[in-house]
């Protein structure tokens, strides 16, 4: 068995909104797309519970031979090289030194290999089997969502079901409440309500409303005092009844699964 290595990540600043749109860039190409899969199930297979390798990385050669086999792409090295160095500025791959054996050379040999960062994906709606039509429509509302942006502002937009689309933006004096329009007479609601159409079906009624995002000691936060589903910052579920610092360029999930409503919030 090869050498255990364990990857190291050096936190990527994920403060500028730049940097998700430079992600969600890189993947959408159809051969880094492909190398993320070949790089993903290398790791699923050659990973242990500690995340550590029990098979050293891949190195070029042999994501180029799996690149040919199991997609039919073939490119020159200088050109998978290029495409490796954008999934490493985008912030998805790291490159180690391994010893390998190489084709035509006599014993190990110092090689460059790759694997994909253990918070690749931490703050994104994005898993490596997605599409790319809908990573560019994921880039799109994105943008979308930047063109509201100002100081002193939280800005939403809905990701999925039949509020795509659609951006709310929240002064910092106000305090938001979020929930799905349910049974509700328009007096009982304040004007500073979200209210989701019906058919987010898991999200808690705004007469009992999911969350509520306010602005407090100088950071916005997120409080789910006590939904049916739970609610969900980068897949980790947050605690109940205690607010929850929100990052720039966060995903907010009502619940999880069919029935979900899911926002990108940009601060």
């Amino acid at each position: 068995m090869d050498e255990i290595h364990t990857p190291t990540t050096e936190p990527l600043d994920i403060t500028d909104s730049k940097s998700i749109l430079k992600k969600f860039s890189a993947v959408n190409n159809k051969v880094r797309f492909s190398i993320l899969e070949i790089l993903g199930d290398f790791q699923r297979i050659n990973m242990n519970e500690n995340n550590e390798f029990i098979k050293d990385p891949l190195y070029s050669r042999e994501i180029n031979e799996l690149l040919i086999n199991n997609y039919n792409i073939e490119i020159t090295p200088q050109m998978l090289g290029q495409h490796l160095k954008k999934l490493q500025n985008a912030g998805l791959i790291e490159e180690i030194t391994v010893k390998k054996e190489v084709p035509n050379k006599v014993g190990y040999r110092s090689v460059n290999a790759y694997y994909i960062r253990l918070d690749a994906f931490e703050n994104l709606l994005l898993e490596v089997n997605f599409l790319s039509d809908e990573l560019n429509s994921f880039i799109k509302l994105i943008e979308h969502n930047q063109k509201f942006y100002e100081s002193d502002y939280c800005v939403l937009t809905v990701f999925n079901g039949k509020d795509r689309g659609k951006t709310f933006k929240i002064h910092k004096n106000n305090t938001v409440l979020i929930g799905r329009k349910a049974d509700f007479k328009a007096h009982d609601v304040s004007s500073f309500s979200i209210l989701l159409d019906n058919s987010y079906s898991t999200v808690s009624s705004i007469a009992k409303p999911h969350i509520k995002i306010f602005y407090e000691n100088g950071v916005w936060n997120v409080l789910d005092e006590a939904s049916t589903n739970g609610t969900y910052i980068s897949d980790k579920k947050i605690s109940k009844r205690k607010a929850t610092k929100l990052r720039n360029n966060s995903f907010i999930k009502l619940s999880k699964g069919t029935g979900s409503a899911i926002l990108y919030c940009s601060i």
